[in-house]
């Protein structure tokens, strides 16, 4: 498929989403906030892709947005539907998906291109990788789900100093802080980000998916209601063909060879 921001592509149960505004450090603009959607919707549809991996071309992962289409937002109405349908077709898709999501952040990462990698479940960076949630140096409140995912990765009185200054930090202290599993050479970024969303591709990606959720849903219920939850996953879980095929492995001795099913 032809799209004009980014390219999309699927082997061997890997997606790869890769931003390719090289000319506008891959900031977002309403072409790309489409095409996201799109290929997002794509991914977690297709059950042949098992893990997903998104990253930037050139020097950046993602600028942020495009401040060049901020004249757009020209009453709250409007604003408010816009923003609030990027949220519900761009990053709150991408952060549920039942499959596990990597980021391989590449360079520059701001704004809301910090949202789009905290979105994903893992993130490997490049050494030469620097980020800011910088909506501040345009007088704005963090968006794209930045207020929900940053607390969530950090202690809110780190992710409150972030915030409120917008400074700059590298992959060093992001890894640090907890914002990045692993930091790696830069000319290495995609072969590190292709072996873990291989390994992950080839593992049961159903249970990893159902964990997912279990995790990102155990925060808000109580005891009890999780409790609910997780039997109901595991009455699930018990009858998928990964669970028999690895206890069948089990008995044999063997490793089992996973579907995702």
């Amino acid at each position: 498929m032809g799209y004009q921001r980014l390219e999309y592509r699927v082997a061997d149960a890997v997606a790869t989403i890769r931003l390719t505004r090289v000319e506008a450090r891959n900031s977002m603009d309403m072409v790309l906030k489409r095409e996201l959607a799109e290929v997002i919707e794509l991914a977690a549809e297709d059950a042949g892709v098992r893990c997903v991996v998104v990253t930037g071309s050139g020097p950046a992962f993602c600028a942020g947005g495009d401040v060049s289409e901020m004249d757009l937002n020209t009453d709250p109405v409007t604003s408010r539907s816009r923003l609030r349908t990027l949220l519900q077709t761009v990053y709150l898709p991408l952060a549920e998906m039942e499959k596990p999501t990597i980021a391989a952040v590449n360079g520059h990462c701001h704004g809301s291109g910090l949202s789009l990698m905290m979105a994903c479940d893992l993130v490997i960076a490049a050494d030469d990788a620097v980020f800011s949630c910088a909506f501040v140096k345009v007088g704005l409140i963090p968006d794209c789900g930045a207020l929900y995912f940053l607390p969530r990765r950090l202690p809110m009185n780190v992710a409150k100093e972030l915030i409120f200054t917008g400074r700059r930090f590298d992959a060093v202290e992001a890894k640090e802080l907890g914002l990045v599993n692993r930091v790696v050479p830069a000319a290495e970024l995609m072969n590190h980000a292709g072996a873990l969303a291989t390994e992950l591709a080839g593992g049961p990606t159903f249970a990893l998916g159902l964990t997912k959720t279990l995790l990102e849903r155990s925060p808000l219920l109580s005891e009890r209601d999780y409790a609910e939850f997780e039997a109901l996953a595991m009455a699930t879980i018990f009858t998928t063909e990964d669970h028999l095929a690895a206890r069948a492995a089990f008995a044999a001795k063997s490793t089992p060879e996973f579907k995702g099913r």
